[in-house]
């Protein structure tokens, strides 16, 4: 069975993020299971935020989302629309509007709605946390 999560929930006011991560990592194990990509949308784009700095002694959702999108090639995807009004932004958007840097965190890249839509007609079930 072919997934794609879609998640909404702000990572730091909801439990959106952390929930869509401990999910994963038990479809991941499953080998009847394959994950074709994350869309983040909505306020749940501040994980892509490399600025961050969560406190010590609590879990670094993006440095996790990072480290298990690498060790198993997963797309992570942030709506670009909503990245760049929370001020999320990568290289050619940071030339766009004039920037000196970008805020994008490794892992993740910025798409627009057509890659959900993508994701929504290529796979067989699209999970959403909110």
């Amino acid at each position: 069975m072919h997934y794609a999560l879609l998640i909404t929930g702000s990572p730091y006011q909801s439990k959106a993020c952390h929930s869509a991560l401990r999910f994963l990592k038990a479809a991941l194990s499953n080998p009847n299971y394959s994950l074709e990509g994350v869309f983040f949308y909505q306020d749940a784009v501040l994980i892509g935020n490399k600025m961050a700095q969560p406190p010590r002694d609590e879990l670094d959702l993006t440095a996790a989302w990072q480290s298990l999108a690498k060790e198993h090639q997963l797309p992570l995807y942030l709506c670009i629309a909503a990245s760049v009004r929370r001020g999320i932004i990568d290289d050619k958007e940071s030339q766009r509007y004039e920037l000196t840097e970008s805020s994008l965190a490794d892992g993740f890249q910025l798409e627009g709605l057509g890659t959900l839509v993508e994701l929504i007609n290529t796979t067989h079930k699209v999970i959403q946390f909110r």
